[in-house]
């Protein structure tokens, strides 16, 4: 029984530490891996990504998925191929993910431009699906309260409080020089 408990303590390790990598291969630096990981043979599509990160029972990592949309929008294709493959909870947390980018970057769209310089909008996919209000309603700031409460009512935690310490954490992090940038 403790070798089992042991063999899924490093299993899940690995794993951490090979998401963080890849998060880290793509600008996303505030999660970092525990340890080395492998090499450069085993690196994930951009959509293989954001399904595993979505899948992990981790909130942190299921969260880093904002902070890479809002680092690389362009991503937004590769996350919405990925949350058409999740189902159940699983793919409306990730649809509610999605939308939280999507709403912060409205929010963000100055402090981004300067950080990372111009870059697209994330598509608002997932809005109406939600019954959320448009994203241009207060520059997203709407639509990510009314997500955040709707959110609170479904799971029982405080969203609004996630969204913007996660946000917080981001825009102390741009200041730093090579924020959104790969870690060499």
């Amino acid at each position: 029984m403790a070798r089992r408990r042991a063999a899924r303590f490093y299993t899940e390790r690995a794993e951490w530490d090979h998401l963080a990598a890849e998060l880290n291969r793509r600008g996303v630096r505030h999660i970092a891996p525990a340890g080395p990981t492998s090499g450069e043979s085993d690196h994930l599509t951009d959509d293989e990504l954001f399904r595993r990160l979505w899948t992990r029972p981790d909130a942190r990592l299921q969260e880093a998925t904002i902070a890479l949309l809002l680092t690389a929008p362009d991503l937004a294709p590769a996350a919405r191929s990925a949350i058409e493959h999740l189902s159940g909870t699983t793919r409306d947390r990730a649809m509610r993910r999605y939308v939280a980018a999507a709403a912060l970057q409205r929010l963000w769209r100055t402090r981004l431009l300067n950080a990372i310089g111009p870059s697209v909008l994330i598509p608002p996919d997932y809005v109406a699906e939600l019954g959320l209000p448009p994203l241009d309603e207060d520059f997203g700031r709407t639509t990510l309260w009314t997500l955040s409460a709707r959110e609170e009512e479904l799971y029982g935690y405080d969203a609004w409080a996630g969204y913007t310490s996660l946000a917080d954490l981001l825009l102390a992090e741009m200041t730093l020089a090579g924020w959104g940038k790969p870690r060499a």
